[in-house]
């Protein structure tokens, strides 16, 4: 059986982090669930998770924290990280179908968004053709989220941990990165196998920091095109055709806004 490495950078202060926890134990799969959080709040939060294993985060922030988990546990074929008032949807066992142990690989589904109270508030576009994941990274159109995305074992050997110098963005450039480093991705389905909780006072509302952080990815990556061809066109067209319904409901929902603008405004 393939075994899940599922890893939550915490301070032990979220509300959520319960219904969080929750949602991986009720997956049909070999899960192995570890918490990351601050020292002095590990025996309180392994309390409360008896059957969670928790460990002191190192400091340097939430992707030096992944970082420690992808490192000290030693048994795992796979891993996915999910933050503490997020949610792992009964579809994500088809992510998981889909990502090949024996090789450095990655597989994603869609995500949904859900307000303060669990509610619906719509999807987050993604793409349904990974091989055109690269023509819209030079276009700035994320073509994948970390949430409910799975990594092999093989792909944090061939491209190395989190850039923990990174405050926002280190899952964006993880993924551009292993994208860029020529990893098979694999979108196992466009449906909602994880769900990414908007509320007050998260990190992805500073959107001028958030901005920052990106382009300095793109430099990094030298992700931007120099000019754009009628490949990147293309690939920018199947990907608005293949979200016309996440779209849809979010003009329904929230009225013609971005995607940037429905995070910062959150429910």
């Amino acid at each position: 059986m393939k075994r899940v490495l599922v890893i939550t950078p915490t301070l032990g202060t979220s509300p959520w982090i319960e219904a969080t926890v929750a949602s991986v134990a009720r997956l049909p799969l070999a899960c192995r669930h570890v918490l990351v959080a601050p020292a002095a709040v590990t025996v309180s939060l392994a309390t409360r998770f008896p059957h969670t294993r928790v460990i002191a985060e190192p400091g340097g922030g939430m992707y030096a924290a992944i970082n420690a988990a992808l490192t000290t546990q030693s048994e795992w074929d796979m891993f996915t990280y999910i933050n503490d008032d997020d949610l792992l949807l009964p579809r994500f066992t088809r992510v998981v179908e889909c990502l090949r142990v024996d090789s450095a690989n990655a597989a994603y589904g869609g995500v949904r968004l859900i307000g303060t109270r669990s509610q619906r508030l719509g999807s987050i576009p993604i793409s349904p053709a990974p091989t055109l994941n690269r023509l819209l990274y030079a276009q700035r159109v994320e073509p994948v989220y970390q949430h409910g995305t799975v990594f092999s074992r093989q792909v944090v050997e061939k491209i190395g941990l989190f850039d923990d110098s990174f405050r926002f963005c280190g899952d964006t450039e993880y993924m551009a990165r292993a994208c860029v480093a020529g990893v098979p991705f694999v979108c196992a389905t466009q449906r909602d196998v994880a769900a990414f909780r908007l509320r007050a006072g998260q990190l992805t509302k500073d959107l001028p920091v958030m901005l920052a952080e990106s382009n300095r990815a793109h430099a990094k990556l030298a992700l931007s095109a120099p000019r754009i061809t009628w490949r990147h066109r293309w690939a920018r067209l199947v990907f608005r055709l293949a979200n016309l319904s996440v779209y849809a409901e979010r003009i329904v929902r929230h009225g013609p806004i971005t995607f940037g603008e429905l995070l910062a405004r959150g429910e």
